[in-house]
């Protein structure tokens, strides 16, 4: 998102935005940074999967490690658009080592293949720590939209025993934070939503590879409010009460989950924002909370 769209192009999810005022609203330093685009993670059926790697300067000790997963509906999207790269040379530049990685899309492929992929790249951060300069004990998460529900059930699901599906081959004991934009928490709700809306095949149906009365099991594994557990890494999420896409009670019926079961969470309401309010028109509340995003980051994976 280095460019502007054109008043056209702006689509209605965003609302009456100005197309002027589109994009990341911070300046970086990118000199408290180097990047390395394009490395390779994972080979598929569909070809290789890659990474972007953003490193601290100046910082001599092994730096904390975020992974960052893009939205897009699970069917689009990528670790360069949507003013991404300069998300994660933000959070680079505060001296945390960042890998923003890409997954295989819908419809090509569906649950649990762009899950797994999530997990094989944090399998690959952990294995080459030390040429990322990253410290492998110590992982936050950051996604938004689909991105951020990735991150929601990798954390919950990763942390918990008995959990069902995909695992991480390294461990789920060393995520200590996640970070969840505007995030889906409850798959099946936000499909009735949509058939309520069209009777197309959904998103969610998509990304699930069928209905909930299909293989109700699969739904509730896919779901992070089902996941969610009390022992679940600290949780910040955002959310604007304006957003056409994934409905404001998907963020505030999680956060009362968490509050029930006595899971660390702070939950973060911006009246009248739209669906990607830190990139969409981002005001001044917006850059409050991208600021106090980082810090919950930096803070969660300090070291004890």
């Amino acid at each position: 998102m280095s460019e502007a769209p054109s008043q056209a192009a702006v689509p209605a999810w965003m609302g009456d935005v100005d197309p002027s005022q589109i994009g990341f609203p911070f300046e970086l330093d990118r000199s408290a940074y180097t990047k390395r685009t394009g490395l390779v993670y994972k080979q598929t059926d569909i070809g290789p999967l890659h990474l972007d790697a953003y490193r601290p300067t100046n910082v001599d000790a092994p730096a904390p490690l975020v992974v960052m997963i893009h939205g897009g509906g699970w069917s689009r999207g990528g670790r360069y658009e949507m003013g991404l790269t300069r998300w994660a040379g933000y959070l680079a530049s505060a001296g945390l080592a960042v890998v923003s990685i890409d997954y295989r899309l819908t419809p090509a492929t569906r649950y649990p293949d762009s899950f797994g992929d999530c997990l094989d790249a944090i399998d690959w951060a952990v294995e080459n720590a030390g040429d990322l300069g990253a410290d492998a004990e110590r992982i936050g998460l950051w996604g938004d939209s689909a991105g951020g529900h990735l991150v929601l059930l990798t954390a919950t699901s990763q942390t918990r025993p008995d959990f069902a599906g995909p695992r991480l081959r390294s461990g789920g004991e060393r995520i200590r934070a996640v970070v969840a934009w505007y995030p889906p928490t409850d798959m099946r709700r936000l499909y009735e939503g949509e058939r309520r809306a069209h009777d197309r095949p959904t998103m969610t149906e998509q990304f699930v590879g069928t209905t909930p009365e299909q293989d109700p099991e699969r739904w509730r594994e896919v779901s992070p409010i089902e996941q969610a557990h009390r022992d679940a890494p600290p949780t910040l999420i955002l959310q604007g009460t304006r957003d056409l896409l994934v409905p404001h009670e998907q963020a505030t019926r999680y956060a009362e989950r968490l509050r029930a079961l006595g899971a660390p969470h702070e939950l973060q309401m911006l009246e009248g924002a739209v669906h990607g309010f830190d990139r969409v028109g981002p005001g001044d509340e917006a850059r409050r909370l991208i600021a106090q995003s980082r810090r919950f980051l930096r803070d969660a994976l300090a070291g004890e």
